[in-house]
């Protein structure tokens, strides 16, 4: 049995690997670009640091502290998704800390960093090796965490359902504006709205704005992101749908590079975003109670609920789970049931 705290020590020597100067990591995240190209180098870089930041002894220890550690490990299955950098690793944590085999399949958008990354902490503690395996079919598992569209999740649902699971489907993110934000705080929502591309369920694809802010204030500070022009994949999405629109006769507002959309929808199209204008808290209440199994986090400063500083929507702290749904909490409950 490999103890927790001995995992808990090799997650911190992996964060040491973390590095731009790491040739066979940077060769790994090159081909992943490669074959991928949302997956860029400096995305998959950001969210490497955001990991390293994470994965300290205070960290790993206070999160393990609420959540008990099975010496008899599950076989547990987990299916990735590869939109963003890195969005698996967070479930491979999980199923690790808290005394569990982690039998992997990775996204085939996604494929080499992750293998690379947990071939190191093997090196870091060999008798990890039997409790990681990679595997092209997910098969004679014990229980499944997967992600995946809408779609998939219905999939995932007759596949998996005579076995424990943890099932993720697609979500959004929102920001809700008071008015009073200052210029920093909106160049911040710019990364929130973003980074990644905005391909994340964490991304900002709905604002909420009060009757004070004017949304031409709220795109003067977006335009920092005006490289993701040049990046042929977005720029050709961009096109797409101001086509659509224009063919459309929608009204919208088109800042050269994304396309702003006056619509209480939660999900936007890629390179797009939409907006509404809210007049009373009542009026948000109602939207958010009526989209919450949607809604992955809300950024701004309103009272009535959990909310996001802004430019922090992309760096969840380890605390935070996917789909708000517990994912330790799921593991633990393995052993009482078996």
């Amino acid at each position: 049995m490999v103890e927790q705290k001995k995992i808990i020590e090799s997650l911190i020597q992996l964060a040491d690997t973390f590095s731009r100067d790491n040739e066979k990591l940077q060769a790994a995240i090159t081909r992943t670009y490669e074959e991928n190209n949302w997956l860029t180098q400096d995305n998959y870089n950001l969210a490497l640091n955001n990991w390293k930041e994470q994965l300290t002894t205070q960290n790993l220890t206070n999160f393990c502290s609420s959540y008990s550690y099975d010496a008899n490990p599950k076989n547990v299955g987990i299916i990735m998704a590869g939109n963003i950098p890195m969005v698996g690793f967070h479930d491979v944590l999980c199923v690790l800390l808290s005394g569990n085999n982690a039998v992997i399949k990775t996204s085939s958008d996604d494929k080499y960093v992750i293998p690379y990354l947990l071939e190191e902490l093997i090196q870091i503690a060999p008798n990890l090796k039997s409790r990681i395996t990679f595997v092209d079919r997910i098969q004679e598992i014990d229980a499944v965490i997967a992600t995946g569209s809408n779609n998939t999740f219905r999939y995932f649902q007759h596949y998996f359902k005579d076995i424990p699971h943890l099932l993720r489907k697609n979500r959004k993110s929102m920001a809700i504006l008071s008015g009073t934000e200052t210029d920093k705080e909106l160049d911040l929502l710019g990364d929130d709205v973003f980074q990644y591309f905005g391909l994340g369920c964490r991304n900002v694809s709905l604002l909420a704005l009060p009757d004070s802010l004017d949304i031409t204030r709220v795109l003067d500070h977006f335009m920092q992101y005006t490289h993701l022009e040049n990046h042929n994949k977005f720029a050709n999405n961009y096109t797409y749908h101001r086509a659509i629109l224009l063919m459309n006769n929608e009204q919208h507002l088109d800042t050269g590079f994304v396309l702003a959309k006056e619509r209480k929808e939660l999900n936007a199209p890629l390179s797009c975003f939409n907006y509404f204008t809210y007049a009373n808290q009542e009026e948000l209440d109602i939207f958010i109670k009526n989209n919450q199994e949607n809604i992955q986090c809300i950024v701004g400063k309103y009272s009535n609920v959990d909310t996001v500083d802004y430019g922090q929507s992309q760096k969840p702290n380890i605390q935070d789970f996917a789909d708000n749904v517990d994912s330790m909490k799921f593991l633990n409950s393995l052993h009482k049931t078996s």
